[in-house]
């Protein structure tokens, strides 16, 4: 009893007014009027002392919009946005290009590439001659998954089992995961746990609904002592064989040190290291490697997007001609 917050004392006797209904966080939020940070720390201590147990532990995956699912569902996603100006072009006959769609619909280069590669192959589009973009009149069912959560998830916080199957898949594949912050779409883990009273905790809470829960002074202030007041208060006691918080060393990322080893072992072996204002085109990267146009390697993490080079050399035939025809093949 000494030992007790007056936080945990709250939480034991609300959980003996719901002794057949094991209440969750939630629950105890509601019926003791902590706050979400008062009521895990009290939560936490009755669990490290015995005296509560967990009932039942639940874990659901909750989808969400992020941002950028928001901008999304105004102004469309971009494998919507790409669909429609391949067919707007092929009612027009106009040509369209990638660079034309970044253009027009101020896309990333990484985003429309993406859509490309998924409009392609779900058949939806083509890429002729020239790396010109042709509709061929079919729908994408990404496009329209990807709509379709949009407006479901306008409306609120969905757990991810309750989509059907196919709608589950284009969300999972469009959800923000390490490394990648620019999706739509968001899943988190909420894990619900209820809990009850153990044995101890019962006998605990019996004395307290007997004896109430009497007030504790957790600090000396000078006005306490300048009124005498301290002489009528309960102190709480402070429990001083605790062991201090853990201090860690900091020390080298471990990345960091696998790149110095493999750079050790390469000069080692008698290769050198360069550095240099040395940088290759597009061309002789991507293209000339027949490198499919939404190939992960060309997003802009990866490439250095300049809007008017000014050393980058003419190439020469018969390279072009033979790269652009075996391109419009692929």
């Amino acid at each position: 009893m000494d030992n007790l917050h007056p936080l945990e004392s709250k939480v034991l006797l609300a959980l003996t007014r719901q002794p057949d209904a094991p209440p969750t966080l939630d629950q105890l939020a509601a019926s003791t009027g902590l706050e979400p940070s008062q009521l895990s720390m009290a939560v936490e201590w009755l669990l490290a002392k015995s005296l509560i147990a967990v009932q039942a532990e639940t874990v659901a995956h909750i989808a969400s919009l992020t941002p950028i699912g928001e901008l999304f569902f105004e102004k469309y996603a971009p494998i919507e946005r790409v669909l429609s100006a391949a067919r707007e072009a092929g009612q027009t006959g106009k040509r369209l290009t990638i660079q034309d769609i970044q253009a027009k619909e101020a896309l990333e280069p990484s985003d429309v590439s993406k859509a490309v590669g998924t409009l392609k192959k779900e058949g939806a589009i083509l890429i002729v001659q020239g790396g010109c973009i042709e509709s061929t009149g079919r729908n994408s069912a990404t496009a329209e998954a990807m709509r379709s959560l949009l407006q479901e998830l306008r409306s609120g916080q969905r757990e991810l089992q309750s989509f059907p199957e196919p709608l589950r898949s284009v969300l999972q594949q469009h959800a923000v995961k390490r490394g990648n912050a620019r999706e739509p779409f968001r899943i988190d883990e909420r894990v619900t746990r209820s809990f009850v009273l153990t044995p101890a905790g019962q006998e605990v809470a019996e004395q307290l609904s007997r004896d109430g829960v009497a007030e504790e002074v957790s600090q000396l202030t000078p006005e306490l002592l300048k009124e005498g007041a301290w002489r009528t208060k309960r102190f709480r006691k402070y429990t001083i064989s605790l062991r201090a918080p853990r201090i860690a060393a900091g020390k080298r990322h471990p990345y960091r040190e696998f790149l110095d080893l493999v750079k050790l072992k390469l000069v080692s072996m008698g290769f050198q290291e360069m550095r240099g204002t040395l940088v290759e085109t597009e061309f002789w990267n991507m293209d000339a490697l027949f490198m499919p146009q939404f190939h992960p390697a060309r997003d802009i993490h990866d490439v250095y997007f300049v809007k008017n080079p000014t050393h980058a050399r003419t190439i020469a035939e018969p390279y072009l001609t033979q790269v652009t025809q075996g391109d419009a093949g692929a």
